[in-house]
């Protein structure tokens, strides 16, 4: 699959999921006004991996699939990978005015850095390898948004 666009992201919120807010369940995290807006916003950011202009800066083919995929998934392997993967943040930053505390860098290059390191996952029991390498294929190849909360919003 690659990238995701915008309206991609949003239409996979409207899955049916079960999420309650002061006692209410939100049909439509995507049309709700607590969480609408953010949604909207979410997916400006999806939307710029496919601006012609950005496309190069936001995001690389994956050698095996051929896939263009977010640069929050690669695993750095020079100094040069780093800055690509540093711009593509700050460009993210930039458009919310760093005002969108967990956008979809910042847990998809935690997995990442994980991945890199499966090695040592390893250790303990072989499996744990595989188990990480195949979560971060899975979120990078279907372009997966993920957080964690701390608090309501």
């Amino acid at each position: 699959m690659g990238t995701r666009t915008g309206e991609e992201l949003l239409e996979a919120m409207r899955d049916g999921r079960q999420l309650f807010i002061d006692g209410d369940r939100v049909e439509d995290v995507t049309t709700d006004p607590r969480f609408g807006a953010a949604a909207r916003s979410l997916a400006q950011l999806y939307d710029m991996q496919h601006d012609p202009a950005l496309i190069d800066r936001m995001t690389f083919i994956w050698p095996t699939s051929g896939e263009r995929v977010g640069l929050s998934f690669i695993e750095p392997r020079s100094v040069e990978d780093l800055i690509r993967r540093r711009d593509m943040v700050k460009i993210w930053a930039d458009a919310t005015c760093g005002m969108f505390g967990r956008s979809p860098d910042y847990m998809n290059i935690f997995i990442t850095a994980f991945a890199s390191a499966a090695e040592e996952f390893g250790k303990k029991d072989k499996s744990f390898v595989e188990n990480i390498r195949g979560y971060h294929g899975y979120i990078r190849e279907n372009d997966i948004c993920m957080t964690h909360t701390l608090i309501n919003p």
